[in-house]
């Protein structure tokens, strides 16, 4: 049984909690001590704690403001049903826990918001990592072999390159080769911002040693999880292929021959652009690089409202002096697709 004292944290002892219960042995007892006002706050770090698989044990607050949780990590299977795993078993794409042995692909994450015990882990490896996302991680800067970065959204399109770059000297069907040869390579590579070099380097990795590629939670919602399920699939009919998923998750699903469905249009973002993560907290900031504060018009600190499609968060601006590019990030939880194009405005302006 371990015990950790996270009240030096303040505001952010909930995502030191989850930090350090995933990190944990399956079965370890931890005991957490942190400071609290807000019993709304309290429960819904206790029901994502649940929804992963740990067992909450016990909470017991001391006085006004001091709590204590014991967790047991890991009791229980984690409490995940998508449209990519739903995608997966149709297709027939098995899921399976990441190979320590193998070169890791991994697309659509952002470690330092989802799994950093993974990420650590990773940079102990001596083994390729080929790190592909919409945005920076300066937790792998150092680590990757290479860091491909993709427009958000453009995932199919990603995909879609490298079925065809990886099957382009396989022994496949005409129906396979008639699908891949329809590709329209130009548009894919346009819209994706992902060209020919780095699909070349993806294929050199691959033959010379087995290949693991590890999907990440951008993708559980993702409006083309047909695509990319298909598109794994057809990859993992002709090439050794280990497909895993972020939250080590197995997945057993009977092999089909599907073919993907045709690709029309990719979706794009324009304009300004949040990435969404749930982090437990109640008021988080919106964090974004100098260079999204120049394109939203906003400076440090300023108060500010937020607008998907279908929600309105409120805010504080904050600069990351760490982050780069013109993508934001808020850590609420919120439905789809985990990027999205919003209305960021300053709030008391008329926007």
């Amino acid at each position: 049984m371990k015990r950790y004292d996270l009240r030096h944290l303040s505001v952010r002892f909930a995502f030191k909690i989850f930090e350090l219960i995933s990190s944990s042995q399956k079965g370890e007892v931890s005991i957490f001590i942190f400071e609290t006002t807000e019993d709304e706050k309290l429960q819904t770090i206790i029901k994502n704690l649940k929804r992963e698989g740990h067992e909450v044990m016990n909470s017991l607050r001391f006085n006004e403001v001091d709590w204590t949780i014991v967790v047991k990590a890991f009791a229980s299977e984690p409490k995940i049903s998508n449209p990519l795993f739903d995608a997966f078993e149709k297709y027939g794409v098995e899921l399976k826990t990441l190979d320590r042995q193998s070169a890791v692909l991994c697309i659509g994450t952002h470690f330092a918001k989802d799994n950093e015990a993974l990420a650590r882990e990773l940079c102990e490896w001596e083994k390729e990592l080929i790190y592909m996302s919409a945005q920076e991680d300066l937790s792998l800067k150092k680590t990757a072999l290479k860091h491909i970065k993709y427009e958000a959204g453009s995932e199919g399109g990603v995909l879609a390159l490298i079925a065809k770059t990886l099957l382009d000297d396989a022994q496949i069907p005409q129906d396979v080769k008639n699908y891949l040869d329809e590709l329209d390579d130009g548009y894919l590579s346009a819209e994706s911002n992902v060209g020919e070099e780095e699909m070349e380097e993806i294929k050199k990795i691959m033959t010379q040693s087995a290949l693991s590629l590890l999907f990440g939670r951008d993708l559980y919602y993702h409006p083309d999880v047909d695509l990319i399920a298909a598109l794994t699939a057809l990859i993992s009919r002709f090439k050794p292929l280990r497909v895993s998923v972020l939250d080590d998750i197995e997945l057993r699903a009977k092999p089909k021959t599907l073919l993907p469905p045709p690709i029309n249009e990719l979706k794009s973002f324009d304009g300004t652009i949040v990435y969404f993560y749930d982090s437990g907290e109640i008021n988080p900031k919106l964090y974004g690089s100098s260079q999204f504060a120049i394109a939203a018009k906003l400076k440090d600190g300023d108060e500010v409202l937020i607008e998907t499609s279908n929600s309105v968060y409120e805010s504080l601006f904050s600069i990351d002096t760490n982050m780069r590019g013109t993508i934001a990030v808020l850590g609420a939880r919120k439905s789809g697709y985990r990027y999205e194009a919003v209305k960021v405005s300053k709030r008391g302006s008329n926007g």
